[in-house]
């Protein structure tokens, strides 16, 4: 039901955007039969107020300047009529031009400027043909334009139009009740409604006849049922009485209440009216509608024709001598299509095409291929433009010379792809994505429109498109071989791999299992051997083909060296040592343990016995829960991360390697790693009898909603590692496993008293039992569902906050093992740290060795504490570092790998193991070796093709022989024309949002059932997304008027009245919007995840109870959904299946993010709507198939440049400041910045200078492009300024007894406002203003994405 809703939408949308089928044949011409056929349609207004792309305009002749307001012929809206009631029934054909004319005005200026991109006269397409030398003739291409035009209904013909009906029954009925007063206005047909004659000058009689019945039949209504008049209708005032307020008043009823919802009895009543006046609204429509034929206050009635001509190229000659030969229409006469008068006499409209031909050979030596365009021009009468008449996409003159749905098509058996290979081949990786990708072929390219084609070995075509699709395939993480085919549950699928599950399954492989360590050993060695054996399967493949296959064979190499690498980490870790092969199942205890809680609930405490005897871990269906085969290939490739092989003395695996997992976005990346972090934690609890404590790894991100959303996940492994340390059998230490969340104040209060603050908020409820509003990101017990609670265990001033579940029998009914605030987090550092990546550059601030609280030296396990470093980073979403950000923070990870770092007895240093994530990489060697200074080893590796790396697989099933992908997400591309970007959103939305009243009345009978539930409630919510700040304040400032406005427009032109659908959806009440930006708090972000996370019920939308038997008002989940880039990534509500993509964003890494939100379960659409004036939206329009079928070949490499000068100036600052304090002790106060000395100074410059000169060493030996990283140039400017740096700080050392201050980091003015000493600051705020460039050597940021500010006026006093 689900693909039956999507594709029902995609069919409304292109009817309301291309057409034909704006008005869902509700009216035909009894003069024509195509149109009572349905092969031609009639509009009841102009077809440009209605089509937005696919529009071919007519050429401007410009008499004189244009006035942007002139006095054009149109209704004015001063001369409609004041009665609202029946100015709300007209259709509201002038407010087009009005809405066009204020567009016009306020459009952006490049659309002001590109006046000929929103008008286009011409379109067109290339492809290739290729005869392999032989000579083309004209019978070898067959040219095809189609498309049609309209011509207005003159008033003559006004009584051949019919309105149709949907039920003749019920309107025979009322037309036979008033058949006395309409029979001299209008005539009852069979299947419609149509004039009686020209009531063109009677049309005010008429219009007071119709607002006569609906008064009359509203008094009707009203005293219909109780035996009295309806105290509804009374309370309306009398010239007012009318259906529609009548319905409005019904509904509110209906619909809300205060104290009391109305009895069962009322409610019925109520019900029992609304359909009457559904009935009589939607016979007044047809009457409306019929009169409107003759309303000279509309844009009147218009009939397509359609045509498609072949284009006649018997004189053309495609094998004229030449290398760019062009053949006009003003040369070649039979390139002229004449659609209608005569183009030789210019006294008449005429309607024509003019087509372009051009031929071009390739200049590649050897090659016969032939590259053709096909350009059509609309050569018809020029719409002149004056004073008085602007050329607009609504006005007459301008839609009887626009050519609608404009189409092209080549037929050639000789066409050939247009492009084989992009980029410049002595790139590595631009030619190892040319070798994947090689059997992905395009055809053509559009130009100002995009392009499709088919090319099998019964047909070979191409042609234009204007709102092309394509379905990207899904990918499972299930190795299949896709060279043979078995049929399962009726499906012909490749066969599965793997010959048994054993290996992956969660709680086998645990401790909670009777199997024994040999015999998981024995199935992870089979479950490696499976991809081994794929990859000589491969190798086979290679052999048996003539091609240049060295790329193939080199990725094959490093598939072995991954499998090798696993193979020896199973024999030499986990088989070596009992010790640590525990570990690796403690490790699948607490994942299946995790996984249970997330989908069981018990409110019983639980036990290793419950887990073993109790707890089925058949999850998901009728099969045990389990790792996905990468996810458990990972965890064994980076075993020798977290233990030390004997064969890796200088733990290079650990040191010198960053293992980055790479799968597509919904795969399950982050269990991955999650599984490596508790394998982390387990292992230092184990494998080290003393200084095991303290936090073991950080999991960092780079936005907030990821690591809000994220922590949830990681929180329940914590709960499960720690459950396993308080059995108190495995030997995992007395201090508490846990997890801190360590982000901004923005998202999480950063003091213990606002934290306390913040957990007063958090207890209190509404009258739903939901908490209000707050930054606390915890409500239910992950572990029995119980709602959770805070203790004080200090004071109010001092507290000390401890959270746990409210069920006294429940694991965790005495203390939940999280860590919320700053202060608490250096007090006890938490197991596992979380926060973002910007955070971290407070470690520069906050260093005490007087207050614990504000000592970060201790998550190092520095200070007043004696604990190992973290021994493993985890960085997600690695893409997102990038750009500014990108140099920010590989700068600062210096710090952050130097502070991680220790050295062990043999004198090794070990740093921290590093495991990063994407779903979107390209130049990754580059950007990992200036982030961590490390090489970097991408899983799974690529094989053969890019459909299948044995790891992830492009699912597929092969129908009659023909192999089809499998795929949820669809996307269309649109491009707008004659209207701008905003206007053409507006009216997306508006489509998207009434095809939600269409599809329900279609499925009205079955709107209860599960399936047609769930598909109302997927694609109920539209996820709008924008690139910027200002796009998204433009939207919502408009939401609720010209959305709204434009929805009730459409509904009307395609609706009659029925179901409650106007009520529900078309009212300004049933409208509702959320937002998820970077304009929201994080508690307000908590807030509006919550609120469009809430699933849409037919059950819910009007007051029902709730189960404590309370009456609580309806409720449905918003229709827009406000976007930024904060969704990209992380962001998993499951409902989510339609997106509006508003231009394309700044990289492809971001618009597979972004655009991967939807459809992660069930088929969803993604609407890419193309901003016309923007060179790069064009672009990627032009190609919307090829770049979709090949999206991850798009994706652009990344930028960094940690020391280039300008990031050396910028960040440098923090980067020493925390070294510095967290290194000597004698510096780390805030107050010991006054002891700096010479002394200290050098032995400053030796940590410092020597880490720069060791990595200089190190990049020297790199490739060429690495080496620009770390030149020596840089090295020297890095080490100047450190020393102009130290040189300014001792200047200030010295300068404090002359001038009578004492010397700071920071916080003097704090002091100097509570005093009379004086203080001042070493480090300068970055907003600061000074006027000594020296000062400039100690901006220190308190955060990475600090903005500088354009502007600062500094006044000072004389």
């Amino acid at each position: 039901m689900i693909r039956t809703k999507r594709d029902s939408l995609e069919k409304f949308i292109r009817e309301q955007m291309e057409g034909p089928g704006a008005c869902k044949s509700q009216f035909y011409c009894l003069d024509d039969e195509n149109t009572q056929d349905g092969l031609e349609e009639v509009l009841n207004t102009t077809p440009g107020s209605i089509y937005t792309t696919a529009i071919l305009f007519p050429q401007r002749k410009q008499v004189e300047t244009i006035e942007e307001i002139g006095d054009v012929v149109v209704p004015s809206s001063s001369t409609l009529d004041d009665d609202s009631d029946y100015q709300e029934s007209l259709d509201d054909n002038s407010s087009e031009d009005l809405d066009e004319r204020t567009n016009r005005l306020g459009a952006d200026e490049e659309d002001m400027y590109s006046i000929s991109q929103r008008f286009p006269t011409t379109m067109g397409l290339s492809c290739c043909i290729d005869k392999n030398g032989e000579p083309i003739s004209t019978s070898d291409i067959k040219v095809v334009v189609s498309g049609r035009y309209y011509t207005k209904i003159p008033n003559s013909h006004c009584t051949d139009i019919v309105v149709r009906f949907i039920d003749k029954g019920e309107f025979a009925s009322f037309y036979s009740t008033f058949q006395e007063q309409l029979s001299p206005y209008f005539v009852l047909k069979d299947d419609g409604i149509s004039l009686a004659k020209d009531i063109a000058k009677c049309i005010g009689d008429v219009k007071g006849l119709i607002l006569s019945i609906n008064k009359d039949l509203c008094y009707k209504v009203a005293a219909k049922y109780g035996g009295g008049i309806d105290e509804e209708y009374q309370q309306i005032g009398e010239n007012y009485r009318y259906l529609k307020s009548y319905k409005e008043r019904l509904w509110r009823k209906l619909r809300y209440f205060k104290d009391e919802y109305i009895s069962e009895e009322q409610k019925a009543d109520i019900e029992a009216r609304l359909k009457d006046v559904e009935i009589y609204e939607t016979c007044l429509s047809y009457l409306e509608d019929a009169m409107n034929i003759c309303n000279t206050k509309s844009f009147g009635f218009w009939r397509s024709h359609t045509f498609s001509r072949v284009v006649d190229l018997r004189a053309i000659d495609f094998n004229k001598a030449g290398n760019k030969i062009i053949f006009s229409p003003q040369k070649y006469k039979d390139l002229n299509l004449v659609l209608m008068g005569d183009d030789k006499d210019e006294s008449t409209l005429t309607l024509k095409l003019s087509i372009w031909l051009q031929l071009t050979r390739s200049l590649k030596e050897g090659s016969t291929k032939k590259y053709i365009k096909v350009q059509v021009e609309n050569t018809s009468t020029p719409v002149t433009e004056d004073a008085n008449h602007y050329f607009s996409i609504v006005t007459e003159k301008v839609n009887e010379r626009c050519i609608f749905g404009i189409n092209i098509r080549v037929d050639s058996e000789f066409l050939t792809p247009y492009q084989e290979i992009r980029g410049a081949i002595h790139q590595e990786d631009v030619e190892q994505l040319n070798y994947l990708y090689r059997s992905i072929k395009d055809y053509a390219v559009g130009h100002s429109c995009s392009v499709d084609w088919c090319v099998n070995e019964h047909e070979r075509w191409v042609r234009t498109e204007f709102i092309p699709s394509f379905e990207t395939p899904d990918v499972e993480a299930i190795p299949r071989d896709k060279y043979d085919y078995q049929v399962t549950n009726g499906h012909n699928i490749p066969r599965q791999l793997l010959a048994s599950s054993k290996a992956l399954e969660f709680k086998w492989l645990s401790t909670l299992s009777e199997a024994s360590d040999d015999e998981i050993i024995e199935q992870l060695k089979l479950f490696v051997d499976s991809y081994r054996d794929w990859i000589s399967k491969q190798r086979q493949i290679l052999g048996q083909s003539s091609d240049d296959n060295h790329i193939g064979y080199e990725n094959l190499e490093q598939c072995k060296a991954d499998c090798d690498r696993m193979a020896a980490n199973i024999e030499y870790i986990l088989e070596s040592d009992h010790s640590i092969m525990e570990s690796f199942r403690l490790m699948n205890s607490a994942m299946f343990i995790q996984l249970w809680h997330s989908k069981r609930q018990t409110e019983n405490e639980t036990s290793y016995e419950f887990y073993k005897y109790e707890a089925d871990d058949h999850l998901f269906g009728d099969f045990p829960a389990a790792w996905r085969p990468f996810q458990l290939a990972f965890i064994l490739l980076n075993l020798d991360g977290v233990v030390q092989r004997k064969d890796d003395k200088n733990w290079c695996k650990r040191n010198e390697l960053v293992d980055l997992v790479w799968f597509p976005t919904g795969g399950g990346k982050t269990e991955a790693y999650l599984g490596i972090i508790a394998f982390s934690i387990i292992i230092r609890r184990r494998l080290y009898s003393s200084r095991n404590g303290g936090t073991t790894a950080i999991m960092r991100y780079t936005l907030r909603l990821l690591a809000t959303q994220q922590f949830q996940r990681a929180m329940r492994v914590i709960l499960a590692l720690e459950q396993l340390r308080r059995w108190n059998m495995y030997n995992l230490g007395d201090e508490a496993i846990t997890i801190g969340l360590f982000v901004g104040d923005d998202s999480l209060p950063n003091k213990a008293a606002q934290l306390y603050d913040e957990c007063l908020k958090w207890s209190l409820k509404d009258d739903n039992g939901r908490r209000k509003e707050s930054k606390i990101p915890l409500d239910t017990c992950p572990c029995c569902g119980d709602s959770l609670e805070f203790q004080n265990e200090g004071t109010s001033y001092a507290p000390k906050i401890k959270f746990r579940c409210s069920n006294p029998f429940c694991t965790f009914g005495e203390e939940l093992p999280v860590v919320l605030c700053d202060e608490d987090i250096y007090v006890t550092p938490p197991t596992l740290l979380f926060g973002t990546v910007d955070k971290f550059a407070t470690l520069g601030h906050k260093v005490s060795s007087s207050k614990i609280n504000q000592d970060s030296r201790r998550l190092f396990g520095r200070g007043e504490i004696n604990n190992m470093p973290p021994s493993l980073i985890i960085q997600d979403e690695l893409h997102l570092l990038l750009g500014p950000l990108g140099s920010a923070v590989s700068l600062f990870e210096c710090a952050i790998d130097q502070l991680c770092s220790y050295k062990t007895a043999s004198g090794l240093v070990v740093r921290p193991k590093i495991i990063s994530s994407t779903a979107t990489t390209r130049n990754t060697e580059l950007q990992i070796r200036a982030l961590y200074d490390r090489d970097v080893s991408i899983f799974p590796k690529s094989g053969i093709d890019y459909d299948d790396s044995y790891f992830s697989f492009y699912q597929r099933e092969k129908i009659n022989d023909n192999i089809q992908y499998i795929s949820k997400r669809k996307y269309l591309g649109i491009l707008p024309t004659g209207r701008t970007h905003m206007t053409t959103q507006m009216r997306l939305i508006a489509t998207i949002f009434v095809h939600r009243a269409i599809f329900e009345k279609e499925f009205a009978s079955r709107i209860h059932e599960p399936d047609v539930e769930l598909a109302m409630d997927y694609y109920h919510s539209v996820l709008d997304y924008f690139n910027s700040l200002k796009e998204v304040g433009k939207t919502d400032a408009q939401f609720f008027t010209e959305y709204t406005k434009y929805t009730r427009r459409l509904f009307k032109r395609v609706l009659r009245q029925s179901n409650y659908l106007e009520c529900l959806y078309g009212y300004d009440s049933s409208f509702s919007k959320s937002e998820l930006t970077g304009r929201l708090t994080g508690a307000e972000v908590v807030k509006e995840l919550e609120t469009v996370g809430k699933h849409w019920k037919s059950t819910t939308r009007l007051p029902f109870k709730n189960n404590d038997g309370n009456w609580v008002k309806g409720v449905t989940p918003p229709d827009l959904i406000l976007a930024t880039n904060m969704i990209s990534v992380g962001l998993d509500v499951d409902r989510f299946n339609t997106i509006v993509m508003n231009s394309m964003p700044r990289n492809i890494a971001e618009y597979i993010q972004a655009s991967s939100r939807v459809a992660r379960n069930k088929p969803g659409l993604v609407i890419t709507l193309h901003n016309p004036f923007r060179a790069r939206d064009v672009s990627h329009f032009e190609r919307f198939k090829e770049f979709h079928e090949k999206l991850y070949y798009y994706v652009e490499p990344i930028s960094i440049t940690p020391f280039s000068k300008k990031s050396v100036d910028k960040y440098m600052p923090l980067y020493i400041a925390t070294i510095i304090r967290h290194s000597f002790p004698e510096l780390s106060n805030a107050e010991y910045a006054a002891n700096l000395s010479p002394r200290v100074q050098d032995k400053i410059k030796s940590i410092l200078f020597g880490y720069f000169r060791s990595r200089l060493v190190r990049t020297q030996v790199l490739d060429v492009v690495q080496k620009e990283l770390l030149t020596e140039e840089l090295e020297q400017y890095i080490e100047n300024f450190m020393e102009r740096a130290l040189e300014y700080w001792q200047v200030l050392v010295d300068g404090q007894k002359d001038e009578h201050y004492s010397l700071r980091y920071s916080g003097s003015d704090f002091l100097n406002s509570k005093g009379k000493s004086k203080y001042k600051d070493l480090f300068i705020a970055i907003d600061a203003y000074q006027d000594d460039d020296a000062c400039n050597l100690w901006l220190v940021p308190m955060s990475l994405r600090t903005v500088e500010s354009e502007a600062v006026i500094n006044v000072k006093d004389n």
